[in-house]
């Protein structure tokens, strides 16, 4: 009671000192900045949160918040309400100090908390859920976010029991319920934790309807469902046929319900409704990027061309590092989760290093395996990619190097002629594609991994010029370290096999540098110098870390560090010569992703090399883009 009187009488000093500086609840008095003491659980960005009085923005268009003494004491309210949840119950808000500026029209307020001792979780124990597999039922204990010794806080108490239920309903109970039953500890700041399930009968699928269609077949939406009448009931399945409808293109709502009877059935009816969206879509696009500067695109998609949901997609581009044309055709259901694409396309393309034109076509099959989003699993995707490639390619290298004549025997090793400096052929070959993404958010992903692997073979045996092996891997580890914190690593490495480089065609050589490489030089700037200039490489690494950080709102901050280099000959890696860049980088998130400003600077710049006819003489470069760097 003594210290429940000393709070009142705190709030009733800063009333009187607001009023006697005329001060009304009208919002004389404008709060410019809110601070918090003691606070050492939960951080001072969660409990403004909390609060409804909050601190004016410092730019001067932006908008002005006024203290509310009637507010604010109801904010003292949800501070302590908000500690006791976390697990703090005789968390205090024990004074607040208050400073007025000269003219008394402004002012800055911090909160002084006691947070106390909190209640800790001594163990949890699971009740009614040997029904699961072995091998889940660990998985389960390992991932369920409270743990022994950990305050009881009831926001995590309550994710873990849903994704308790999640996984009961993943493995055929549709009608389980859990509930979280709080005992008594060894001591009187300790409890125990009992999941306590209530499974029901084991069902499964029962009939499905689909409703809402139009002019798409009903066998269209029947054969992307991952579940079949009869069907083991798996939430996961649900999800996963939502998520494969959505990627057809053809929806803009789609929604699946399970319909529980209420005498608990074991037998499971569905509803599908979807809503169609527009089948025939035109999308024009002007952008600037550091690399491209302007550009602009035209694209053209008709995503169920004949029915079955057949997509035609054409494309024409262009910006100072490439223009085209491009179009394909995808049949999305050769057989169970298994589509074909095929594309054709004139390209022309200036990088650094070279220029190349590329006019030809590819015919690619993919096949999809994932598991759902359910329960104690994240969405994990795997896509195997197999395609037969025939390309006519001509390229040319630059002036620069051209008329450097000490270079003759080296272009004629490369596969170009000494005089003009071209070279040109036909690539026919067959390549396969593996992805794992565990990330789930391909624009900003925050936890979760990438890996990826890419097989290319050319040669003689399809009437091609070129004769070659490459093999790329790719790796990406994203750790989420609360909130709005992001740890994002890298390592990425190719190379190129071949008897004779010249008979590999130029425009495959290996390059690095860039907004997503290694910042702190341009594109294709880091790889072997002939007389100062970039000609590429047959083997190549890449490594980046990078920590990402909510700064303000939408806007958040990076910082990084890049490593990379290119060598001369295959299966040729020397660690010790990697090129090393860091810098800071800024992000503001938009719906397509965020937009990116990155300044890279040098670490252990690159001797002799030429930038443009001339030394460089620029430690530093600065990327802007759309979209996290990896």
């Amino acid at each position: 009671m003594q210290l429940l009187f000393r709070v009142f009488a705190v709030l009733g000093l800063v009333g009187a000192a607001l009023c006697a500086a005329a001060c009304h609840e009208s919002g004389d008095v404008q709060v410019t900045k809110i601070t918090f003491s003691g606070n050492t659980a939960i951080p001072a960005a969660q409990l403004k949160t909390v609060i409804a009085t909050q601190e004016s923005a410092f730019l001067p268009w932006s908008r002005r918040h006024f203290f509310d003494r009637t507010e604010f004491d109801r904010d003292v309210k949800r501070i302590e309400a908000f500690y006791a949840d976390r697990g703090y119950p005789n968390a205090k808000v024990s004074g607040v100090d208050i400073k007025l500026n000269d003219a008394k029209d402004k002012v800055a307020i911090d909160v002084k908390i006691n947070e106390g001792a909190p209640v800790l979780v001594e163990n949890v124990t699971f009740e009614g859920l040997d029904v699961l597999p072995g091998a889940h039922l660990d998985q389960l204990r390992a991932q369920l976010p409270i743990k022994a010794n950990q305050p009881r806080d009831q926001k995590v108490i309550l994710v873990a029991h849903d994704l308790i239920v999640g996984e009961l309903r993943d493995h055929g109970f549709p009608y389980a319920a859990v509930r979280m039953v709080e005992r008594p500890g060894s001591a009187p700041d300790r409890v125990q934790l009992a999941a306590v399930a209530d499974i029901g009968p084991k069902s499964v699928f029962g009939g499905i309807n689909i409703e809402g269609q139009a002019s798409v077949d009903e066998n269209v939406i029947r054969r992307e469902l991952a579940f079949h009448e009869g069907d083991e009931y798996r939430l996961s399945s649900i999800t996963e046929s939502q998520r494969r409808l959505y990627g057809l293109e053809l929806f803009q709502f789609v929604n699946i319900t399970p319909k529980l009877p209420e005498d608990k059935s074991p037998k499971v009816p569905v509803n599908v409704i979807v809503v169609e969206g527009k089948h025939r879509r035109l999308q024009l696009a002007l952008g600037y990027g550091s690399e491209e500067k302007a550009r602009a695109r035209v694209n053209w998609r008709h995503v169920n061309f004949t029915g079955g949901a057949r997509t035609v997609d054409t494309e024409a581009k262009w910006s100072s590092l490439e223009h085209g044309f491009r179009g394909s055709f995808t049949e999305p259901y050769l057989a169970k989760r298994t589509s074909m694409r095929f594309t054709g396309a004139t390209w022309w393309a200036s990088e650094p290093a070279y220029t190349y034109k590329s006019q030809g076509g590819r015919i690619v099959f993919t096949r999809q395996f994932s598991r759902g989003s359910a329960g104690i699993a994240r969405g994990v995707r795997n896509e195997l990619r197999a395609g037969l490639i025939r390309e006519y390619e001509s390229y040319q290298i630059t002036k620069a190097a051209l008329e450097d004549l000490s270079i003759r025997d080296q272009l004629i090793a490369l596969g170009l002629d000494p005089v003009t400096g071209k070279g040109r052929g036909t690539l026919s070959g067959f390549e396969i594609d593996f992805d794992r993404d565990t990330s789930g958010r391909p624009l900003d992903p925050r936890r979760g991994y990438l890996l990826s692997a890419h097989f290319e073979k050319a040669g003689p045996w399809l009437a091609g010029s070129f004769t070659y092996n490459e093999l790329l891997g790719e790796g990406r580890k994203y750790f989420e370290l609360g909130p709005r914190f992001v740890w994002a690593n890298r390592l990425r490495a190719g190379t190129l096999a071949g008897t004779d480089g010249a008979e590999i065609p130029f425009y495959k050589r290996y390059f690095v540098g860039g907004s997503t490489s290694v910042r702190g030089w341009g594109r294709y700037q880091v790889s072997p110098l002939l007389n100062g200039l970039p000609i590429g490489g047959r083997t190549m690494m890449e490594v980046s870390t990078e920590a990402r950080f909510g700064l303000r709102g939408k806007i958040s901050g990076v910082l990084f560090v890049d490593g990379g280099n290119v060598w001369a000959d295959s299966w040729m890696v020397q660690p010790r010569d990697l090129r090393w860049a860091a810098g800071p980088g800024l992000r503001y998130d938009t719906p397509i992703g965020p937009v990116r400003i990155d300044l890279g600077i040098q670490l252990n710049p690159i001797q002799g090399l030429l930038i443009n006819g001339i030394p460089e003489g620029r430690r530093w470069r600065i990327h802007f883009s759309i979209g996290q760097a990896f």
